[in-house]
């Protein structure tokens, strides 16, 4: 809300503005009193965190979009198509773009992220290479990155282009995305291939995939993580 607003995160009245937006958002949702009571004195915490966040990057940022949906495009030959809604797409003085994604968990990690294990980012890029985000234009993504909204109110940004070892571009990492995508569309367009229920487990302990229940991997699980740290 505060993005749709216009509002210039550089001018004297930008947290005050950011407040009154939290203030509207809270009155429509009618929260319970113990709730609120609880998710209010975070807000404010987190709309100080947010404002430093924005004044420390406005000078490269020529317009914030938020919420923006980008519509559907066809997946190479695969008869499919994607689309998708960004958190938030930013357009800087250069020309390129940064796709923002908002998290308040630690899931997906950054490595994950950078290792197409979770493309959301990604394939957000690859979209806005490609033009879905009508009123953007086709551009090139030039920083893809989480925003971690902390329980105690700190905003600390993360950019996947770098993990470890490991420096990509936004732009290589949004077309290899684009190829993997079409690659396991049509791996799966093949009725001989199975689904698995446990392709890529990240932890022993994770059973939330969509065919776990039928393939039974609670039952069946044995032991448990040593130090429940993100396998490589």
């Amino acid at each position: 809300a505060f993005v749709h607003s216009g509002a210039d995160p550089s001018a004297p009245d930008a947290l005050e503005r950011l407040l009154d937006a939290g203030r509207a958002i809270f009155a429509e949702a009618r929260l319970p009193m113990d709730v609120e009571a609880v998710w209010w004195p975070r807000f404010v915490h987190t709309a100080h965190g947010i404002i430093e966040w924005e004044r420390k990057r406005a000078d490269g940022i020529l317009s914030r979009h938020a919420e923006i949906r980008a519509s559907a495009l066809s997946i190479g030959t695969t008869g499919k198509t994607l689309s998708g809604r960004a958190d938030r797409v930013d357009i800087r003085a250069d020309g390129k773009a940064d796709v923002i994604d908002y998290k308040t968990g630690s899931s997906p990690s950054k490595g994950q992220a950078h290792r197409l294990l979770a493309p959301q980012l990604a394939l957000e890029a690859a979209l806005l290479a490609r033009g879905a985000f009508g009123e953007l234009g086709q551009r090139q993504a030039g920083e893809l990155c989480y925003v971690r909204l902390k329980a105690n109110g700190a905003v600390e940004p993360e950019s996947i282009l770098k993990f470890k070892k490991s420096e990509r571009t936004a732009i290589d990492l949004a077309e290899e995305a684009w190829e993997r995508t079409e690659r396991l569309l049509s791996w799966y367009d093949n009725p001989e291939t199975g689904y698995l229920s446990r392709a890529l487990p990240f932890k022993e302990g994770d059973t939330e995939g969509d065919y776990d229940h039928l393939a039974r991997v609670l039952e069946w699980s044995a032991g448990v993580e040593a130090d429940g740290g993100e396998a490589e």
